[in-house]
């Protein structure tokens, strides 16, 4: 699956996480933080720039589940219905 140590590594953490970035974005590559941001574009922009078109996950930092937001797909860069 597309994001799964991603996925795992960010609930691992959430937590943590939320303790000090409650409603902020974690950009999360691989089991590796890369950073806290106070909105998604934000976020995405900082993925893009340092992974160009590799995976990388945008997820609010919050103690309750939420649908995932996945860059690549919003963006026009994936497509979830192949031509």
């Amino acid at each position: 699956m597309a994001l799964e140590k991603e996925l795992q590594f960010s609930a691992e953490n959430k937590t943590e996480w939320a303790k000090a970035h409650l409603g902020k974005f974690a950009l999360v590559k691989g089991s590796e933080l890369i950073g806290v941001y106070d909105n998604a574009e934000t976020a995405i922009a900082e993925g893009a720039k340092r992974f160009g078109a590799e995976s990388f996950l945008v997820r609010q930092v919050d103690l309750e589940e939420k649908d995932i937001y996945i860059p690549a797909l919003a963006l026009g860069l994936l497509h979830a219905h192949p031509a």
